[in-house]
């Protein structure tokens, strides 16, 4: 079974009960990313959409795309849409992040709300959002992100199995974004702000580089 594939059943386990228990825990989060995308531009794509806890957050000048690989969260997705009456939401989609069908340059800003952590080749899926974003956009990260030490990695690494088996990330270091960013040049870390008091959930700006040979 792939990694796409394991998520698909693992969220079609986690659709029924996800809003319950992270409705509350995630809204502040939710609220703040959709807030700095609506700042920064009109078409959003937001990858990882869920059961689409944060669509009503963004503001109405705002078109957003959402995907995600789990048809039972969409489902939930497109109900919380026609509930809230959210006329700015294009459209909801089952796509899988690693291969965005999209041409280059399609979006203002993208955002990615507690996904990256979980998705197989995290390098692979920013590559895709430095194609889809416009030179003068934004990538959002809204997650459960640390930065390291030896004693919290260890903690981490010692958990991550067990998380990962239910759909949930216990290691991922800020560090491996900002080695991506060294490595590929695509973008550059252009903010890290936490999201809580703890500073358990962080959201981490990135900005493309306007290079088009970069981006081809």
């Amino acid at each position: 079974m792939s990694g796409t594939e394991r998520q698909r059943e693992i969220y079609r386990r986690w659709a029924p009960v996800y809003d319950p228990i992270y409705a509350r825990i995630l809204r502040r989060a939710h609220r703040h990313l959709a807030q700095v995308a609506g700042r920064h531009g009109g078409d959003v794509l937001e990858i990882g959409v869920g059961t689409g806890l944060g669509l009503p957050y963004y503001p109405s000048a705002c078109r957003v795309i959402g995907i995600d690989v789990s048809r039972e969260m969409l489902e939930r997705a497109k109900a919380r849409t026609a509930r809230h009456c959210l006329r700015n939401v294009a459209s909801l989609q089952i796509m899988d992040a690693h291969h965005l069908d999209f041409p280059a340059d399609t979006f203002d800003v993208v955002t990615l709300p507690f996904v990256l952590t979980l998705i197989e080749a995290p390098d692979v899926v920013l590559r895709e959002c430095a194609r889809v974003v416009r030179p003068e956009g934004l990538i959002l990260i809204a997650s459960r992100i640390s930065r390291g030490g030896p004693l919290q990695t260890r903690v981490e690494r010692t958990f991550e199995p067990l998380a990962r088996r239910c759909g949930l990330s216990a290691a991922f270091h800020l560090s491996r974004i900002e080695s991506w960013c060294e490595a590929e040049r695509l973008a550059h870390v252009d903010q890290v702000e936490n999201l809580d008091l703890a500073g358990f959930f962080k959201l981490v700006a990135l900005r493309p580089f306007g290079n088009a040979a970069l981006r081809s």
